[in-house]
């Protein structure tokens, strides 16, 4: 144990992708001064003490394959991992550095990603064919957990938003992009008891200070729709918007369609902001 104790966490194969300080690294992992374990305790101050890798996204972790299974098993913390060509870049991973953003600020969830090489050593190409993945694949997205220990993956775009919200539907507190955070909470409100005063309330905000904001408009109707509809209303409207998001529509129209999906996406996180 002393030996491994003074082996130095940068050869671990395990690496922090943020520059910043520890505190800031000990909040990202929501600690609190918690402590649950001697293993899990050391793969956690490998996490927040190892150096910085040239090719990580800022605010993900670098895995690879003497890491993947020690980490995504930490207890009582969700992850979501990115397998990845080596120094990936262009539009999707953009949306990727988004996401690793926002994802700061909830506790006990971590980004992480596995770059996979093609040629050379291969690294982390074991990892690729374990989950049945191609080139093609790449970026594949998993959710690790207590509940998904196996991994579930993402099936959907590329985009920051929309990897948010099916993170929302499965759990992690993640931050709305692109809807009306006073509105996202009297949705909420509305969620529990469906009366007419959240729907005022919503109202209130639309005509008033959102104004000027298209989307303040589409909370108000959602919600009068579910009223009278139920909760299923939501599902059924958010097949149709994708639907007509797959087929020909103007850039006007496609724009007003995706704030719309947006807001629908709201209503399907109850109990979760």
């Amino acid at each position: 144990q002393a030996e491994a104790a003074a082996t130095p966490l940068s050869q671990q194969g395990l690496t922090w992708a943020s520059a910043q300080p520890r505190k800031r690294a000990a909040k990202f992992m929501g600690f609190s001064g918690r402590w649950f374990g001697s293993a899990a305790a050391a793969v956690a101050a490998a996490l927040l003490l190892a150096p910085t890798v040239e090719g990580t996204v800022q605010g993900a972790v670098k895995l690879d394959n003497y890491t993947f299974d020690k980490v995504v098993s930490l207890p009582g913390h969700t992850f979501l991992v990115k397998f990845d060509q080596s120094y990936a870049y262009g539009d999707k991973e953009d949306e990727f550095k988004t996401l690793c953003k926002l994802s700061y600020a909830v506790p006990m969830f971590l980004i992480a990603e596995v770059p996979v090489q093609e040629y050379g050593d291969k690294e982390n190409d074991d990892l690729r064919d374990r989950f049945k993945l191609t080139k093609d694949d790449f970026p594949a997205f998993y959710l690790f957990n207590q509940a998904n220990k196996d991994g579930l993956r993402y099936s959907g775009d590329v985009k920051a938003d929309d990897l948010s919200a099916w993170l929302r539907r499965n759990g992690i507190k993640m931050p709305s992009i692109g809807t009306i955070s006073d509105l996202d909470e009297v949705v909420q409100k509305f969620l529990k008891d469906k009366t007419d005063t959240h729907i005022s309330e919503a109202t209130k905000l639309a005509e008033g200070q959102y104004s000027t904001d298209r989307k303040a408009s589409m909370y108000v109707k959602i919600m009068q729709k579910v009223k009278e509809k139920g909760e299923a209303y939501v599902t059924g409207e958010l097949a149709r918007v994708g639907k007509l998001l797959a087929g020909k529509v103007t850039p006007e129209k496609k724009a007003e369609l995706n704030d719309k999906l947006k807001i629908l996406n709201v209503f399907t996180l109850k109990d979760e902001l």
